[in-house]
Parts: structure tokens; C-alpha cells; sequence
């Protein structure tokens, strides 16, 4: 039996339509591998120096930090916070706005010694170098070093395996030791009033009756009132520091034959009651 005409036409057309679909395929695959070879790729040496520089700019981001977070550890927490905010919007923006970004940074730092803000010799103090700029200034180019570095994870191959600037478990720990520097910072101004309450040289004795539900203060100046608060165990100290209106408490308590006794400090409130103990961090130099 002989194949019609109709069959014919049917046959070459399928033939016909395989074709044009190798030839679309091949086309597509060929463009791929073309736009593949033309994209950067990463290299040994390339990750080697991502490597590096990722721990240059850490250095550079902790001296700023270091100093910012000593200074005001609350602000300090909101530019990190800033930062954080910064670094994800990076990781969700298109390539155009990446590039755009990144533009203006490099044209601001070309190289990257630029990125090195404190800029002085290895035994001047950062608190010395620094205290030249406003707080402003450092802030804007801590988030800059951090911007800097997500734009380079997000664009540059060889950054591929590098680490971000700021993570959730840092931001956990910086809210833990912020407080731990304020308490630091308190405690230590509890240790000057203590000096200054010793020095006067008053009598351990109420020099003075108050008004019912008055605290009977036995030294007092514009900035510092003091008293002695009531305990069966301990002899404790209240401290009111008028300009911050912030309350404290001294406790001292012998025992077991120490020659030192045991010391505490707490946060407390006008009536001397709350015992909120203060986490200091154990360093003795003056923050």
C-alpha cells in the first residue's frame, strides 16, 4: 500500500518541526555556555585575597567599634542595628542597584587603605586619634566598611564563601555586653561616691532626724546624697546620683574569718529596696 499525499505532508512537517527545535536548542544552549564563560568566576588566588581583605576590614570595623560602643553603648546598638538593616537590604536588592551602590563607595575609597579610619601610628590610642572626628562621621563610615563588604559577598565570586558583617548571635551578645559597659560604668561611679562618702569622714551615726518618709541622707552635695539603709546581715550604703536620678546600693558583709569582706553593688530605687545586681565587666581602667 503506498503512503498518500496527505500522509507525506504530515511526515515532513513533523520532520520540519523536530528540526526547528534542535536548532532552537542548540542555539539556547550555545548562548548559555557563552553568557557562563562570560560571567567572573572564582579562583584560588582571587579567594585567597577575599580571604584577606575580609579580615582587614574586620580589623578596621572592630577599632571603630571598640571606641563607639565605650562611648555610648546604646548608640552604638542602634547604628549595629542600622548596619544589620543595611547588610540585608544588600542581600535582597537586584544586581543594578548592587552595582549602582558600589559605585559609590569605591569612588569614595579606592583603594583599600582608604577604608583604614583611625589612620595613625600602632601606639597612638584610638581614643586619642578619634576624638578629632564627630561621633557622626565614624558611625557613617562603620556602615560603609559594613555596606562594603555585603556588596562584595553579593557581586564578587571569589567572596563567595565569606562571612557577613553582622549577624543575629553578634547582635545577641552586643545587647548582653552593652549592659555589661553601662553597669561597668556605674559601678565605677559608685566607687568614686564610696571615696568621696569615706572622705568626708562623717560619724557612722544619723546626724540628723528626717520628716516621716523622708530617706535620712547623712552626706549630700548638688550631685550625691547618701544614707545608710537597714539590713539584719549587711551594712549597706544608698547612693542617689541627682543628675541621672539613679539609685544604688553598697553592700559590705564579713564573714567565714575573711579579712576582706564580700562586696556587692546593686541598681536600686528611691526607697532603697530593689536589689538588681550589677554585672560588671573585671577590668579596672576607668570606661
Amino acid at each position: 500500500m503506498g503512503i498518500g499525499a496527505n500522509n507525506i505532508e504530515w511526515l515532513w512537517a513533523v520532520v520540519a518541526l523536530g528540526g526547528v527545535l534542535y536548532l532552537w536548542e542548540h542555539w539556547r544552549s550555545r548562548k548559555a555556555a557563552a553568557a557562563a564563560s562570560a560571567a567572573p568566576t572564582s579562583t584560588p588566588l582571587g579567594m585567597n585575597m577575599a580571604s584577606d581583605r575580609e579580615l582587614m576590614l574586620d580589623t578596621f570595623r572592630r577599632e571603630l567599634a571598640n571606641y563607639l560602643v565605650r562611648l555610648d553603648p546604646d548608640r552604638f546598638l542602634r547604628i549595629y542595628r542600622k548596619a544589620q538593616a543595611a547588610e540585608a537590604a544588600i542581600g535582597t536588592a537586584d544586581k543594578a542597584v548592587r552595582e549602582a551602590e558600589l559605585t559609590i563607595i569605591t569612588n569614595k575609597y579606592p583603594m583599600y587603605t582608604d577604608f583604614d579610619f583611625v589612620g595613625t601610628r600602632e601606639h597612638v590610642l584610638y581614643a586619642d586619634s578619634l576624638s578629632n572626628y564627630a561621633i557622626e562621621d565614624i558611625e557613617e563610615h562603620y556602615l560603609n566598611l559594613v555596606k562594603f563588604q555585603a556588596l562584595q559577598r553579593a557581586l564578587n565570586p571569589d567572596w563567595q564563601f565569606r562571612s557577613s558583617a553582622t549577624s543575629d548571635k553578634d547582635l545577641e551578645h552586643l545587647q548582653e555586653y552593652a549592659r555589661k559597659i553601662k553597669d561597668t560604668k556605674f559601678k565605677q561611679r559608685i566607687d568614686a561616691a564610696i571615696a568621696e562618702f569615706h572622705a568626708f569622714n562623717i560619724d557612722y551615726r544619723v546626724s540628723r532626724l528626717s520628716p516621716p518618709g523622708e530617706t535620712p541622707f547623712v552626706y549630700e552635695t548638688d550631685v550625691l546624697a547618701v544614707c545608710y539603709v537597714p539590713h539584719i546581715m549587711e551594712s549597706r550604703i544608698g547612693f542617689h546620683f541627682k543628675d541621672t536620678d539613679e539609685y544604688a546600693l553598697y553592700s559590705v558583709f564579713y564573714a567565714d574569718g575573711r579579712d576582706e569582706p564580700y562586696r556587692s553593688f546593686y541598681r536600686s530605687d528611691a526607697n532603697f529596696e530593689a536589689e538588681n545586681y550589677i554585672e560588671h565587666l573585671l577590668i579596672d581602667e576607668k570606661i
